[in-house]
């Protein structure tokens, strides 16, 4: 029976280094589309960019809910204003309420290819809110609503693709043995809880024991992470992967290949 080969912690993170463990709205849609508008988290922590957000759309539902357009506009950035005016704004969010009433209240956010997506619950549905801001600033330059079922599979979509992104990248350094190139990857907790003697001595005897990664398998998410089933020169290994808000590794292990 081969031995498990994983990385083992003391790391508090809840995420440790080791884990075993037809569209009723259609016509409007593309109006809105035109302004989402991409933005990055930079030197703010998740945590501060989610509050900034949050109360921006708080504030949004509100005004929406209260039929106050012309304070709906005050809240936009220049580029957004000039590309909605008021009359236009105005004929959208009318309709919206129309459609589907008012919004009753906001789920938990997520960040999706470039914007921040609340789940809206309104009287007569759920949609999704994506929202962009302007830089640090609490304007808004993006704003679309799309339906639920979309918004989930295109976050699905970006999911798999930044961890697709990160397990290719992490393959090459692996192969390359190159150690200290991995440990750049790491995020602040998991390079403090596995520094880069630790880590080379892990990786060193991960590929004595089953030589090189020749490729991996088709992923799939597992509870806050991906399992990636990695096809060694040796035979199989789950690579289990996490990362955190800003795309580091926040856990990482390998354990025997289970078909799931």
């Amino acid at each position: 029976m081969r031995t498990p080969v994983s990385i083992e912690s003391q790391s508090t993170l809840r995420l440790s280094l080791c884990f075993r463990k037809t569209c009723p709205l259609h016509a409007f849609l593309p109006v809105f589309a035109v302004f989402v508008a991409a933005f990055f988290f930079t030197g703010a922590t998740w945590g501060q960019e989610t509050n900034r957000y949050t109360k921006v759309a708080n504030q949004l539902v509100e005004l929406i809910n209260a039929g106050d357009y012309a304070g709906i506009q005050t809240n936009f950035n220049r580029q957004m204003a000039a590309a909605l005016p008021l009359d236009k704004s105005s004929a959208f969010f009318a309709g919206l309420t129309r459609q589907f009433g008012k919004i009753e209240k906001l789920g938990e956010p997520q960040s999706v290819g470039g914007t921040m997506v609340y789940p809206a619950k309104f009287e007569k549905g759920t949609l999704d809110m994506q929202l962009v801001l302007e830089g640090r600033r609490e304007l808004i330059a993006g704003l679309m609503f799309k339906p639920r079922a979309a918004a989930k599979a295109q976050a699905q979509s970006s999911q798999t693709d930044r961890y697709m992104k990160m397990a290719n990248r992490l393959m090459e350094l692996i192969n390359a043995r190159d150690y200290a190139g991995m440990q750049t990857k790491f995020n602040k907790e998991m390079d403090a809880a596995l520094p880069l003697d630790k880590s080379s001595e892990f990786f060193k005897g991960l590929a004595q024991q089953m030589g090189k990664i020749q490729k991996f398998g088709k992923p799939q998410f597992v509870g806050e992470g991906m399992v990636l089933p990695a096809e060694f020169e040796k035979g199989p290994f789950d690579m289990q992967l996490a990362l955190d808000a800003r795309g580091q590794i926040a856990g990482l292990a390998f354990t025997p290949h289970v078909e799931r």
